[in-house]
C-alpha cells in the first residue's frame, strides 16, 4: 500500500474535499434525491478551511480523505470525517481520527463529540467512542451522538 500522509487542507482544495464528502455518503446506498440535496449546499468552504481545522489524507498527492475540527469550543466537535469510498477499510479514517486526538491533545482539549452517520458507528465505536445520545439529522432521522476522550 502506498504511503498516506496528513496534511493541513488548502482553501484552493474545497471544491475537491466536498466531491470526496459526496462520493463518500454516497456510498451507503441513500437515496439519490437526498444526496443530491446535501451536495448543494456548502458541505466544506475555502472560509471553513481557513477557519477550522481541516486536515486530509494525501496517498502521493492525492486526497484521499479528509476531516474538520472545529477546536474552539468544549468539548473539541468533529464536524467532518470523509475517505473516498475505495480507501474505506484501509485504514484512512483511523488515520484521519488520531489525527484529530492528537490536534485535541495539543490544543488541551479532553474530548471530541461528533454526530456519527450510523453506517460509521462502528468505526468510531472501535475507535474509543461511547454513545452519549441522539439527534434527528437534517434528513429526520436519528443520528447517535458519540463522545471520544483524547486522554
Amino acid at each position: 500500500m502506498p504511503s498516506i500522509i496528513i496534511t493541513r487542507a488548502q482553501p484552493a482544495e474545497a471544491a475537491a474535499l466536498q466531491q470526496i464528502a459526496i462520493a463518500a455518503k454516497s456510498h451507503w446506498g441513500y437515496p439519490s434525491h437526498l444526496i443530491e440535496a446535501w451536495a448543494a449546499t456548502p458541505i466544506i468552504t475555502p472560509t471553513a478551511i481557513e477557519r477550522d481545522v481541516v486536515f486530509v489524507a494525501r496517498s502521493e498527492t492525492i486526497p484521499i480523505g479528509w476531516g474538520r475540527l472545529l477546536i474552539e469550543q468544549t468539548p473539541a466537535i468533529l464536524e467532518d470525517l470523509w475517505v473516498t469510498p475505495a480507501w474505506i477499510g484501509c485504514g484512512v479514517g483511523k488515520l484521519l481520527l488520531r489525527y484529530a486526538i492528537a490536534v485535541c491533545r495539543e490544543r488541551g482539549s479532553a474530548q471530541i463529540e461528533l454526530d456519527a452517520d450510523p453506517n460509521a458507528l462502528g468505526f468510531y465505536l472501535r475507535m474509543g467512542g461511547v454513545v452519549i445520545g441522539e439527534r434527528i439529522s437534517e434528513w429526520n432521522r436519528p443520528v447517535p451522538r458519540v463522545r471520544i476522550a483524547v486522554g
